[in-house]
């Protein structure tokens, strides 16, 4: 097997790994959740499924702890991977949300920044699987910083309109 054909097939089964421990774990609603947010930031470099976007959003509409845990599993995913597609995905996921999604994702993504989990904090991702990672690993940095700079916009543009008023 080829070096990337190997990282592929190692790819694929961290990530059936990840949905087998999610499906036997926790309740039901959150363990769709993790299935869910596994499969819209799977390793293949194919753009996410739709459906997964959306039943992510359905799931995290019923109340502010399956926002937490949402975010707190896609920190967990961005932390740990070395992979620039997964940390991709996880990325334009969570754009999807903070403009898709309900206005409580801003508020605990910019909270938990300030209790010290610095979700988009992405300054020392580095994927060094292969010579063409090191672009990629770049422009994900970026989104990252990009993603943190309009969030941090969007709260401060908030409070100035509370202010006003």
């Amino acid at each position: 097997m080829a070096p990337s054909r190997l990282k592929k097939a190692i790819g694929r089964v961290k990530d059936q790994t990840r949905i087998g421990l999610a499906k036997v774990g926790g309740t039901t609603s959150l363990s769709d959740l993790d299935v869910a947010i596994v499969k819209a930031t799977r390793h293949e470099e194919q753009p996410a499924d739709e459906r997964y976007i959306r039943e992510i959003i359905c799931i995290t509409s019923y109340s502010r702890a399956y926002i937490i845990a949402c975010i707190n599993t896609l920190s967990r995913r961005l932390n740990k991977t070395k992979s620039w597609t997964v940390a991709l995905k996880t990325l334009l996921l969570i754009h999807r949300l903070l403009n898709e999604g309900d206005p409580t994702y801003q508020q605990e993504i910019f909270f938990s920044t300030r209790r010290g989990t610095r979700i988009l904090n992405l300054s020392d991702f580095r994927d060094t699987s292969r010579y063409r990672s090191w672009d990629f690993s770049a422009f994900v940095r970026t989104y990252a910083l990009y993603l943190d700079e309009k969030l941090e916009y969007n709260i401060q543009d908030r409070r100035g309109e509370k202010t006003k008023t």
